[in-house]
């Protein structure tokens, strides 16, 4: 089997990894976009014969979850080669990607090429030739993402695409990669948090524990954070419940939320339509609904823009909460200093990273066992060899046969 690392050795998203087996069957894992720097520049997108152009050279390819920087260059694969992703996933971004359409923002044939995705789901086996793929569903900050283990030629290699041990359902990751994964011969790892703060990272469950003390001192509160991130969502759903407060969204957040409350067993994510405030009533927002805002205190779910900056101004004594990455905060991008001239200067940051600490990573690293541990996903793939001494530091577009 060999591995080639077509992006992402040495940079934080835009990961496009490539296994071959010894019959040249092909298949992709994550086809994403470049990340703009701090100052909005955005390298040049790959180009990749057979792949983005050309006749097709490839047999499918594989998205971890729905995040731009793993998924955003779908438009741009040859339209032959099929693309698999999770049944929650697919529907989260065909939601996303159809509201970005009414803005012009995307195209229609971008939406026609979304409908035809494949998909699968927690444990489905997928035969591609002599390829077997295995999805492993894992915790993330993206909802229903998972690892890949992909078997060929007697080996076996595990993708984690970006995972994380400390979400909401993050103790069964581990449990996962024990049970349905084992030992491999080769480890894809992603590194993200190799280069960052080294400071304790908060649980969400923590998180949530603070947002309940913030909405228990607070009677109006605004929280921003991503639309997609449901465990953070739901975090902040719960909290706000302890408080009996009222759980306000605009009507895309609702109907987000109303996708995953129909396709989720858990009681985590149940953001059920009650209607007394202390149910779990997901509040869509009406004009009729401003004095029983004032009367009950409420959370309310926003994003930078005009529409919800007339709230903040509606309800001056109140408590934001910024919940995203905090670069976001300080860097020069134009699309940074929307949120920043949007984000008051008093908010409080409570925010946790979606992505697995060096910790996590070890373990992970210990239960299977690997030969070769390759590190994508990150800005220093040397400090892999801090954590174990079976690193393999490859270049982009540098082959590697796992022997």
């Amino acid at each position: 089997m060999q591995i080639k690392i077509n992006r992402g050795t040495n940079q934080i998203g835009g990961c496009i990894t490539e296994i071959e087996s010894s019959k040249g069957t092909k298949i992709i894992i994550d086809i994403g976009s470049n990340l703009p720097d701090s100052e909005g520049r955005k390298k040049p997108e790959i180009e990749l014969e057979g792949l983005t152009k050309g006749v097709p050279n490839y047999k499918a390819i594989f998205i971890t979850h729905y995040h731009g920087d793993h998924i955003g260059l779908y438009n741009k694969v040859v339209p032959d080669i099929p693309i698999y992703i999770g049944e929650v996933s697919k529907q989260i971004y065909k939601i996303v990607q159809t509201r970005l359409s009414k803005a012009n923002l995307v195209e229609r044939e971008d939406l026609e090429r979304i409908s035809k995705f494949r998909t699968f789901n927690i444990k489905d086996k997928i035969i591609i030739d002599d390829i077997k793929i295995t999805p492993i569903a894992v915790d993330h900050s993206a909802f229903d993402s998972y690892m890949f283990l992909i078997e060929a030629d007697r080996k076996k290699v595990l993708h984690t695409g970006d995972f994380r041990t400390h979400g909401q359902r993050g103790k069964a990751v581990l449990a996962a990669v024990k049970k349905y994964v084992g030992k491999v011969d080769c480890l894809i790892c992603e590194g993200t948090t190799l280069t960052r703060d080294k400071s304790k990272i908060l649980t969400e469950f923590e998180l949530q524990k603070e947002a309940e003390k913030i909405f228990n001192e607070n009677k109006y509160n605004f929280v921003l954070c991503s639309s997609t991130n449901i465990d953070r969502i739901a975090a902040i759903h719960k909290a706000t419940l302890k408080n009996h407060k009222m759980f306000i969204c605009d009507d895309y957040q609702c109907d987000l939320l109303e996708y995953i409350n129909t396709i989720s067993r858990s009681n985590l994510y149940k953001f059920n339509d009650a209607d007394n405030i202390k149910d779990t009533k997901v509040y869509r927002y009406a004009p009729n609904m401003l004095k029983k805002m004032e009367k009950y205190g409420f959370v309310m779910l926003v994003r930078a823009n005009a529409k919800f900056a007339k709230f903040l101004k509606m309800f001056e004594n109140n408590a934001f909460i910024y919940s995203e990455w905090h670069g976001y905060l300080t860097g020069t991008n134009e699309d940074y200093k929307r949120i920043q001239d949007f984000v008051p200067k008093d908010n409080i940051y409570l925010h946790t990273s979606g992505h697995a600490t060096p910790e996590a990573i070890k373990e992970v690293i210990n239960i299977t066992n690997p030969k070769y541990v390759i590190p994508i996903h990150t800005e220093d793939k040397e400090k892999i060899k801090e954590l174990t001494d079976k690193a393999v530091i490859l270049d982009d577009g540098e082959e590697f046969i796992v022997s």
